[in-house]
């Protein structure tokens, strides 16, 4: 008796979707073809840091305890990646007058490690911050500030990836054929992992019954130079990248231009302006502002889909703002979905992120589905 041959896996999506997928399979012996259009971290991965944090709830347990597994994993794994990490713990300063009994609740909930949320007083939380905040905060031990380029380079090292931007795909004989532009064939494979975060809507097309993904459109700005901070969220953020400090975010629903904008970055500043005077005097000086602008897929829901569409077809997406939260431990639910292996993820959880489930389902956009032959 021989084992059947591992099967031929194609992820399309070079972000931290697809680096995650990539990791989780290749853990398991399993080599994937990454095609990507662009490069590595074209899209929302592609800023100089990012901050690793939960999506916090008070009120719904299993969401909690989605972004609690998911940050643990994603702590573990982080953790053995070369210069990757580039601050521990995250600030999350009160957006609104309620949120105080709201951090109150939720470092209660038992999802958490011990001292993993911590409530600070107004003066815990300014000497965290560096300047006078007015008000109190939450400390999110288990959270941090990563280097998303250390990731990237770390988990697609050894991966074959193919420059080529896929069109379509097209059931044909008990496989799945990507088409590339001018209708060539770019590859037959068993299965398919759609990670291409807003780019993956496109290639949903035709199918019927998929995930409704929608775009957001985000940019931020940094600064290189002698200004160190802890990682802080607010509705805004400021992070370390390591060599400075990144700043922002932008969040316009819809928008699908990335080309940065002088205004975008106005507005990026007034928001660091209102929250943190001090470190926004502190980064004018520091010299030049860069900028970028990515778009990243969201859902109805705003939780993730994660899971099988078809036979052999999955999608990892809709990650929003999250993506390098949770996508280290979802990657390892589709990497357990396409080998037949238990996942990682308890049943309920993978039920929330089903791309099935009926909050985020789309009726078809198209009359028929993709072309099927065999």
């Amino acid at each position: 008796f021989e084992p059947s041959p591992p099967p031929r896996v194609a992820v399309i999506g070079a972000g931290i979707a697809g680096a995650s997928v990539v990791r989780a399979l290749k853990a398991q012996g399993v080599r994937a073809m990454v095609f990507e259009g662009e490069r590595p971290g074209a899209g929302g991965s592609g800023f100089p840091a990012a901050l690793v944090t939960p999506r916090l709830d008070a009120g719904d347990l299993g969401i909690a305890a989605l972004h609690a597994q998911a940050l643990e994993r994603a702590a573990h794994l982080y953790a053995s990646i070369p210069d990757a990490v580039t601050g521990h713990g995250v600030l999350q300063l009160p957006q609104a007058p309620r949120d105080a009994a709201r951090f109150e609740k939720i470092a209660r909930q038992p999802i958490w490690n011990d001292d993993d949320m911590v409530v600070l007083d107004e003066g815990a939380a300014s000497a965290a911050a560096g300047e006078a905040t007015g008000q109190g905060g939450l400390l999110m031990k288990g959270a941090f500030a990563l280097r998303p380029a250390a990731v990237l380079s770390y988990w697609l090292s050894d991966a074959e990836m193919r420059s080529e931007r896929v069109m379509r795909l097209e059931r044909a004989y008990g496989r799945w054929r990507l088409i590339g532009e001018n209708d060539a064939v770019l590859g037959e494979v068993d299965a398919v992992v759609l990670a291409a975060g807003w780019g993956s809507a496109a290639l949903l097309e035709g199918f019927d019954q998929t995930p409704r993904l929608s775009p957001v459109r985000g940019q931020a700005d940094w600064i290189d130079g002698d200004v160190t901070i802890h990682p802080m969220a607010w509705g805004g953020y400021a992070v370390p990248t390591g060599q400075g400090v990144l700043f922002g975010a932008t969040h316009d629903r819809g928008d699908t231009d990335t080309a940065p904008r002088e205004d975008d970055s106005a507005r990026n500043l007034a928001t660091l302006e209102a929250r943190l005077p001090v470190l926004a005097k502190r980064i004018a000086a520091a010299g030049p502002v860069q900028h970028r602008a990515a778009v990243r897929a969201t859902t109805p829901d705003r939780l993730p889909v994660a899971g099988a569409l078809d036979d052999g077809l999955y999608v990892l997406g809709g990650l929003g703002s999250r993506g390098f939260c949770v996508a280290p431990l979802l990657g390892e639910h589709i990497a357990a979905l396409i080998l037949d292996q238990p996942s990682p993820l308890p049943r309920d959880l993978a039920a929330r992120v089903s791309p099935r489930r009926s909050s985020v389902l789309a009726d078809a956009l198209a009359s028929s589905s993709p072309t099927r032959a065999g």
